[in-house]
């Protein structure tokens, strides 16, 4: 492994999802039939570098510049599983001892790693995790410096990793669109499955006509998650037939939404949206909040449209589809939405590609 210096930068999308979300988390989607989530990755990067360096006094700063935090380790520290960084940091702190045991002489190096987010806190776009696919990204190329990462090859590998660090750091079963929709961006149809899972990539012609029949808002509040996924794995495992009932149709409509992709019907991909929140907020109370629902109401009184929260719900990012590429359309929703003042629009352009990663020597 290279001893010299290296300065490693990676970047991940976050991701809009369209439809069928809830439905990633394992096992829930074992207990469904032909589930299957739809998202597109768009450009709120994010990103991490590790500056790399031999030391004679050697030890390793861990920065996140969006959570304005940071803290020196010595690589004892670092190296040592039993010992508890602090709660902003764990999540690197995690994955970098992962890594640094792939390492053949981690300690003798001076080791800055970096990461910035650039969607909000909270926003239910995938945000954390498309920062831990970068910093997995960035670490895994510190590993393999010789190596080009071919994603079609070890994506999956990644996405296993991140999901089980993720898993032990927040406690809770993970979901997967996530780590898809960073690592490999575009515009995707995730199709869950037993021992394995299928992604199909949608034509970049496709992303672009999404891309411009979507206004992407900010509600003001950090999401604080409005659906409880234990309660609703713990329905199905009981036979609730309500909550099943209501999978059934959110897996339905994320089918309808796949086939009027494929055909670029987009007013048939609006009403498949639609109806997949209008099934999706009776999961749980509070996954819109009331200053969402009445800018959905100004809005629809002017165009047909879907609305739909962004992951979770109970705050963060909501979107807004249009069937039509209408410029005056396009505003006149805007302007609805954004009376309320709370509510702002983020601009985005959609993004081809996943994790991205180059080393400068």
């Amino acid at each position: 492994m290279s001893t010299e210096r290296s300065i490693i930068e990676s970047i991940a999308p976050v991701r809009i999802d369209l439809a069928g979300g809830t439905v990633d988390i394992w096992p829930l989607y074992l207990l469904l039939n032909q589930p299957k989530t739809i998202n597109f990755g768009i450009s709120l990067f994010a990103k991490t570098v590790i500056d790399v360096f031999p030391s004679a006094s050697p030890q390793v700063k861990i920065q996140s510049l969006d959570q304005k935090k940071e803290h020196v380790f010595t690589w004892n520290e670092i190296l040592d599983e039993s010992s508890t960084p602090i709660p902003e940091l764990i999540l690197p702190v995690k994955l970098l001892q992962y890594f640094a045991k792939e390492h053949s002489n981690p300690r003798g190096l001076n080791l800055t790693l970096t990461t910035e987010a650039k969607s909000p806190s909270g926003a239910g776009l995938g945000g954390s995790s498309a920062l831990s696919i970068s910093i997995i990204g960035a670490l895994w190329k510190w590993t393999h410096p010789r190596t080009p990462l071919d994603l079609e090859k070890d994506g999956e590998f990644l996405i296993s990793l991140t999901r089980d660090v993720e898993s032990q750091v927040l406690y809770t079963p993970a979901g997967l669109q996530d780590y898809y929709g960073a690592a490999f961006g575009g515009l995707q149809v995730l199709n869950w499955k037993i021992a394995r899972n299928e992604r199909t990539a949608l034509p970049v012609s496709t992303l672009k006509e999404l891309e411009a029949r979507t206004l992407l808002f900010y509600s003001g509040k950090s999401r604080n998650s409005g659906i409880n996924n234990w309660q609703l794995f713990k329905g199905l495992l009981d036979k609730d037939e309500s909550v099943a009932r209501k999978f059934k149709a959110i897996c339905d409509a994320t089918t309808r939404v796949q086939d009027a992709l494929l055909k670029q019907d987009f007013k048939s991909v609006v009403n498949a949206v639609r109806d997949e929140w209008e099934v999706r907020k009776t999961l749980a109370p509070g996954i819109s909040t009331p200053e969402m629902d009445e800018a959905y109401a100004r809005a629809s009184k002017i165009t047909d449209l879907a609305f739909k929260v962004c992951g979770a719900g109970g705050g963060g990012c909501f979107f807004i589809l249009l069937p039509e590429k209408d410029a005056g359309v396009r505003k006149k929703v805007s302007d609805a939405v954004l009376q309320s003042p709370e509510i702002k629009l983020l601009s985005f352009e959609s993004v081809p590609h996943g994790l991205t990663v180059q080393v400068n020597s």
